[in-house]
């Protein structure tokens, strides 16, 4: 993760009146009706198949299937605050630093993961999957120090040990693998052993840790406009032999994020038929109105594009963001400032919660995002029945529940 190159030249709101603005914004949101959507149909009867109508039926989403996630650094450990927000707002997670080689071992030998797996045990206490962030990094200065004096012979060694060490120990718990970061802008490992060094971390990985997805991550993909460069590159992975098997985009902003702009970018990404994540969002402006709009513009064209599963940002508060409180959602004091409390607006937009009556058919029919539910089925102030339920986008008919209720009497 670097910071990214800026593109002032490009407009938030590009046409007069603000017209392309909202043509943007509603086609966006059309789109998320198309993908993120599905019908959910419950069916009341009671024990001879017949349909009870009247009943109160409570549809309440808890968990999205899409990924709204946050990078998670050590204040989570001690900051009660920073734990609690995190769990309250972020369904995702990935390590800031914690999994990096240069934290697992800052000396030759002197292996630790102390802070990783409690880190992890905190994510598996309050069920946040994690990505795994990230086993090598092709930037030379983001490598362990006592790495880059090595001679060849030695750093390939220390690869061995660093693959056979974190690929075992993390085995199973990471949902994702960044395998080896930001290979469009960095050539240690590439110097020293050539192009099919990146395709043996790949296939080593894949082998010690079969159920990770392995990811490609780079940056100023979609905030700069090296999305060509970027397709090519991951062709050449795949032609390498590399098992390449989703797209990491890192999205560090600056005073703009154009989302008419972003969406063809990620369009292009989207025609090597990979699952995309924006694995590291932020912007930076002193202004949190405009940071606001910033964000907006990300999550409502990064949601609504069928290709994209996720977005993480890269922190969120301004005691502990590597950007400053300029990229914060929330202000020293916890206090949310108007980024976070659109953050908030947009999971609550993109959030099903509703409660119906059935119709004469016994029917409660509505759309609703992906996800899992608690629907509770009552009459009268008493509940009757609880389900929980998986919404998922696998298909795109109608979900139907089948809710016999007890005979009265």
């Amino acid at each position: 993760m670097v910071k990214e190159r800026s593109f002032l030249h490009h407009s938030f709101n590009r046409g007069e009146n603000g017209q392309e603005n909202l043509m943007w914004k509603k086609e966006a949101d059309d789109r998320i009706s198309e993908h993120r959507q599905r019908d959910l149909v419950i069916n009341v009867t009671n024990g001879e198949k017949k349909p009870i109508a009247g009943i109160e039926v409570e549809i309440k989403q808890i968990r999205h299937e899409f990924a709204f996630g946050s990078a998670m650094n050590d204040q989570v450990l001690f900051n009660q605050q920073y734990a609690d927000f995190f769990v309250k707002h972020f369904n995702w997670a990935v390590f800031e630093n914690e999994a990096k080689w240069y934290a697992n071992e800052p000396e030759r030998g002197k292996i630790t993961y102390e802070k990783a797996d409690a880190m992890l045990n905190f994510a598996d206490r309050h069920q946040l999957p994690v990505r795994g962030h990230a086993l090598f990094w092709e930037v030379e200065d983001a490598n362990p120090s006592w790495l880059r004096s090595l001679p060849n012979h030695e750093v390939y060694e220390a690869m061995k040990n660093r693959l056979e060490h974190a690929g075992n120990h993390f085995k199973g718990r990471f949902r994702h693998w960044d395998v080896n970061n930001e290979m469009m802008h960095g050539s240690f490992f590439k110097d020293r052993f050539g192009k099919n060094i990146w395709k043996w971390m790949y296939e080593e990985t894949k082998k010690i840790d079969p159920q990770a997805l392995l990811f490609v991550n780079d940056y100023n993909v979609i905030s700069y406009g090296e999305h060509h460069a970027y397709k090519a590159h991951i062709n050449e992975l795949r032609q390498l032999g590399a098992p390449i098997e989703a797209i990491g985009v890192q999205g560090h902003f600056e005073e703009r994020v154009d989302p008419v702009i972003v969406k063809e970018r990620l369009d292009v990404l989207a025609e090597l038929g990979l699952p995309i994540w924006v694995t590291e969002y932020d912007s930076v402006h002193p202004d949190p109105n405009r940071r606001a709009d910033n964000l907006e513009a990300l999550y409502r064209v990064a949601f609504s594009h069928p290709a994209v599963k996720g977005v993480l940002m890269w922190g969120f508060w301004a005691g502990a963001h590597w950007r400053g409180e300029h990229a914060a959602i929330v202000n020293y004091d916890w206090s949310l400032n108007e980024a976070g409390r659109r953050y908030e607006k947009l999971l609550n937009e993109w959030t099903t919660q509703r409660v119906e009556k059935t119709d004469a058919n016994g029917h409660v029919k509505c759309p609703a995002f992906h996800g899992t539910y608690e629907i509770r089925i009552g009459k009268e102030n008493k509940m009757l029945k609880q389900e929980t339920i998986e919404l998922d986008s696998n298909e795109q008919t109608p979900f139907q529940l089948d809710v016999i209720l007890p005979q009265e009497g």
